[in-house]
């Protein structure tokens, strides 16, 4: 694990990837599936796309106590907003409102706010706000922070963060504190604070051909940076080809998608030895190509982000 103090210089990388991003969303669309268990199994049931308009529909989370499925939307070329969908009553409410874009909403850990990620006008800076359950009164948290992508909550007042620009930076943030600690180099987008395994979970992409996703103990996120040594993160798994996008079952068992196909791997923390076999194929329902997925808390509900053309 690398300790060292993060430097946030906004490059002219940066800008472009930023920019870049802005300017050529892709188009994509959310499907949510009824997931249905079996003795042997899940049998996953024809989808439902919950993405009512064209362009950019992404990043969906399910809420802790699953009443509603958030996620963004484009609402012209360059702005998506945050909406909430009512997987009761299957319905979708526009929740943001303004003139930057907003990405990656969750509950904050108290479930008294929605957090999420905005692009300001500069269109390069990308700060860290809170906003109430209304998506209004929107508080920046560390002005300082201007390069975050995504984050997952450990407290409230700590928090994991992909941080541009490449390699893309594993960060760890205090805000009582006011201390930052960069634990890795090379990540991927997505990564889990398994409270319940007490383990963080990350993709590590330093081996361009073989991804992996590693673990990390809480505890090494407090080591001083002073150290200049490095722990080495356990291997949980390796990914599927190319892939850098899952989630977890309640049983630790762990889902991928590939070439249009649902994934399924034992819980590796108790079988290390398991394989990535086969769950469901997609492309009858007309799915050729995804990659973002969720899973609901009681493993009910699956959501993935379907694209067309070249992979995001």
């Amino acid at each position: 694990m690398y300790i060292y103090p993060m430097k946030r210089i906004i490059t002219l990388l940066l800008c472009f990837i930023t920019i870049q991003a802005l300017a050529q969303l892709p188009e994509t669309e959310i499907y949510l599936f009824d997931l249905q268990r079996t003795p042997k199994a899940f049998r996953v049931l024809p989808p439902k796309i919950i993405s009512d308009t064209t362009g950019y529909n992404n990043q969906p989370y399910f809420t802790p106590d699953e009443k509603y499925l958030y996620f963004v939307s484009s609402v012209d070329s360059t702005n998506t907003e945050i909406y909430r969908y009512d997987l009761k009553r299957k319905k979708s409410r526009r929740i943001t409102n303004t003139h930057e874009p907003e990405f990656s909403p969750r509950y904050t850990p108290g479930m008294d706010g929605i957090s999420y990620v905005s692009v300001e006008k500069d269109k390069t800076t990308q700060h860290f706000y809170v906003s109430n359950m209304k998506g209004k009164k929107p508080k920046l948290i560390l002005p300082e922070l201007k390069t975050i992508g995504y984050y997952e909550w450990i407290s409230d007042i700590e928090f994991l963060t992909f941080e541009l620009p490449e390699p893309f930076f594993f960060v760890r943030h205090n805000t009582a504190l006011g201390r930052t600690d960069t634990l890795a180099q090379h990540i991927g987008r997505t990564f889990y604070n398994l409270r319940a395994k007490n383990k963080i979970v990350f993709v590590d992409k330093s081996d361009s051909l073989h991804w992996k996703l590693r673990t990390m103990a809480p505890e090494n996120l407090r080591v001083s940076r002073k150290k200049t040594g490095v722990i080495e993160n356990p291997v949980l798994s390796e990914t599927l080809p190319g892939e850098e996008d899952y989630c977890f079952m309640q049983d630790g068992s762990l889902l991928m998608g590939h070439e249009g196909a649902l994934f399924y791997k034992k819980n590796p923390f108790r079988h290390p030895e398991s394989e990535w076999v086969q769950m469901a194929d997609l492309k009858p329902f007309g799915i050729k190509q995804f990659y973002r997925m969720v899973i609901s808390p009681d493993n009910t509900m699956m959501a993935i982000v379907v694209y067309k053309g070249k992979k995001p």
